[in-house]
């Protein structure tokens, strides 16, 4: 018969994520500013002394926050990238469409509602993001861009910039999303579609991208 933890120790080992997802919650419906330790504990179902044997300040929350949601997905991504040998067109389909997909996802929308929100009154919460998430990310396109480029697959361009071209208006789409709900007349899967066609035709040497 296998064994089983006790109870008591896979509770223990839960209350991380349970702290995480309430203070992911209530920042993102209350505000950083406006939330407490002693709000998110209540809504965890934990102490406040318990927060603190995990996290040293909310600071501390967020960032540990943005690590498990986030940083965890660029990770991801970077070890598909530095272990993908076909071409660099595929390479690009799998690291968009992946895109779509974790734009799409509720916490990282929330994450991004947050810092958006939080950036003037808390520079450090926001420098973090952009550090951890932001110019991963950008970095990682970017390598996908010289790549093709080196390989005479894609034309000459500045990665980091068009890097930002590719990334940005994802962004903003699932931001709205976000904000205001479902736009009228509007199909995320339909703009994801045509932005990649767009950044397919722009990349392509011979400048006419032909499916």
């Amino acid at each position: 018969m296998p064994q089983t933890q006790p109870r008591r120790l896979r509770r223990k080992e839960a209350r991380p994520a349970e702290i995480m997802a309430a203070g992911l919650k209530l920042f993102s419906g209350r505000g950083f500013a406006a939330t407490r330790l002693e709000d998110v504990a209540e809504a965890a179902g934990v102490s406040k002394a318990t927060i603190y044997l995990y996290f040293d300040s909310k600071a501390e929350l967020f960032k540990a926050i943005v690590r498990d949601i986030a940083g965890a997905r660029i990770g991801a991504a970077e070890g598909f990238i530095d272990g993908f040998e076909g071409s660099t067109v595929d390479l690009l389909t799998g690291l968009f469409r992946n895109l779509g997909d974790v734009a799409a996802v509720p916490e990282i929308r929330a994450l991004m509602k947050v810092v958006m929100s939080e950036a003037g009154n808390f520079p450090d919460i926001a420098a973090f993001y952009r550090d951890e998430v932001a110019f991963r990310g950008l970095r990682n396109m970017a390598r996908i861009i010289e790549r093709g480029i080196g390989r005479g697959e894609f034309r000459p361009c500045d990665p980091i910039a068009t890097a930002q071209s590719v990334i940005f208006p994802i962004i903003m789409n699932a931001l709205a999303q976000e904000i205001f709900g479902p736009l009228p007349e509007t199909n995320p899967g339909k703009f994801l579609a045509s932005h990649f066609e767009f950044i397919l035709r722009g990349l392509a040497a011979d400048k006419e991208h032909r499916a």
